[in-house]
């Protein structure tokens, strides 16, 4: 039956109070997938069949009922990611923006996770998650030569999840999950003003959406298993003010439509050492075709950034190596499609294809405890921008032109703790 102590209570408000409180960064497209110390040294292969530890409500709800015991978890990831510039061409009034060399417009930072599962029955687990599926930051100087499209392009999330699973049988379990979702959005470029002189232009924006998760695990083997989950899209209209120093200030609107997710999964032991894993996730990324900003006061449109994004593929394979009783070895590679295209690709989300390289280990202090560490290089193809009035119109004193290309590349070290009571 559910029991919840003092202590027990502390420590779940405590990894909620961390999961609300860090900045994001993108990943392909700008979904996030770093929710998973564990999962992060497979770089997530397997993670829609795992179903080894409370991060299994993210990836699939249903693999709650495979979790004995209550549990709690915490992660942190950090993610160092560059964006360096590579100049093309540009055109540009009155010299304003004329810096090309030595532009990255990569920003670190540190995104978590917290989730808690309580064992309420033999059939019945209950779960919460908080974390941030969906998240961006790219900044650049205020005299580069892409400055009156992109300076700051900034998208936070919050997502908390109540959630239940059901175990059917001894095969076969179903899950799923409410999802409320808070999402902030920042994004700032530079406005003419009037002869030589430009003044930074800035969106902030807020709003709170709803959702929901699905899944299934179907265990069809002592040694295996298969998953499937699914997460639907999240609508989203933003409220907030556009200003720009010193000339106007009125209030705007802008809808955004985060993607589904559907994903698939395998988790095979080949023997009493070795397991092999993968995964393939489909997201729906056609839906972020363009953002309008549209002005409040009137209902016209303000602003309009083209995007015409395409749905994407994330499929992964993965390993793991039981060296003794208490370690495990994690090994990882895939592949992530990117969304963008090169006619309306933009510097404020260079998004291309991406390869992961991922390893990292699991380690049990006892029965109770297991430490988690994954870390994963990934390398993305060039991402060849090109920006100009036919894309994006910026605002006031519009003139400039610009192409080029970025080379990205991320790192990420992930850590985690999963306490089992």
């Amino acid at each position: 039956m559910l029991t919840i102590n003092k202590k027990t209570l502390t420590i779940a408000i405590s990894a909620a109070i961390v999961a609300t409180g860090a900045s994001t960064v993108h990943a392909a497209g700008f979904q996030l997938k770093e929710q998973s110390a564990e999962g992060q040294g497979n770089s997530f292969a397997g993670q829609t069949a795992k179903a080894v530890d409370a991060s299994t409500i993210f990836f699939n709800p249903a693999g709650m009922a495979r979790l004995n015991g209550n549990h709690v978890q915490s992660n942190l990831s950090f993610i160092a990611p560059e964006a360096k510039y590579k100049h093309g061409a540009s055109t540009s009034q009155g010299g304003l923006f004329p810096k090309s060399t030595g532009i990255d417009g990569g920003e670190s930072a540190i995104v978590p996770a917290a989730y808690a599962v309580w064992d309420y029955s033999e059939n019945v687990n209950f779960g919460l998650s908080i974390n941030a599926p969906f998240g961006m930051s790219t900044k650049y100087d205020e005299n580069w030569v892409g400055a009156q499209y992109n300076v700051l392009s900034e998208i936070k999330t919050v997502n908390i999840a109540p959630t239940i699973s059901y175990k059917v049988d001894d095969r076969l379990s179903i899950g799923g999950n409410i999802q409320f979702q808070k999402i902030d959005g920042k994004l700032t470029n530079k406005s003419v003003t009037g002869a030589g002189t430009a003044a930074l232009t800035t969106l902030e924006a807020d709003d709170t959406g709803y959702g929901y998760s699905l899944g299934l695990l179907y265990e069809y083997s002592d040694k295996g298993r298969v998953g499937f989950s699914y997460r639907s899209q999240i609508k989203h209209t933003l409220e907030g003010k556009v200003s720009t120093v010193g000339v106007s200030e009125f209030d705007a609107s802008a809808k955004v439509t985060l993607p589904a997710v559907a994903s698939i999964g395998l988790y095979q032991e080949v023997s009493d050492k070795w397991t092999v894993l993968a995964d393939v996730s489909w997201t729906d990324w056609s839906v972020f075709d363009k953002l309008e900003v549209i002005k409040s006061s009137t209902g016209a449109v303000a602003t309009t950034t083209e995007y015409h994004w395409d749905d994407t593929v994330f499929a992964a394979l993965g390993a793991n190596y039981q060296y003794n009783d208490k370690l495990q070895l994690k090994f990882g590679v895939a592949y992530d499609q990117g969304a963008a295209n090169n006619n309306d690709r933009t510097a404020g989300i260079p998004d291309e294809t991406r390869y992961w390289a991922s390893v990292g280990a699991s380690y049990k202090f006892n029965k109770k405890t297991t430490f988690n560490v994954g870390y994963s290089h990934v390398e993305a193809d060039t991402a060849k921008v090109s920006e100009d009035s036919k894309q994006n119109t910026p605002g006031p004193g519009f003139g400039s032109s610009y192409n080029g290309e970025f080379d990205p590349s991320v790192d990420i070290l992930t850590i985690g703790i999963n306490y089992k009571f």
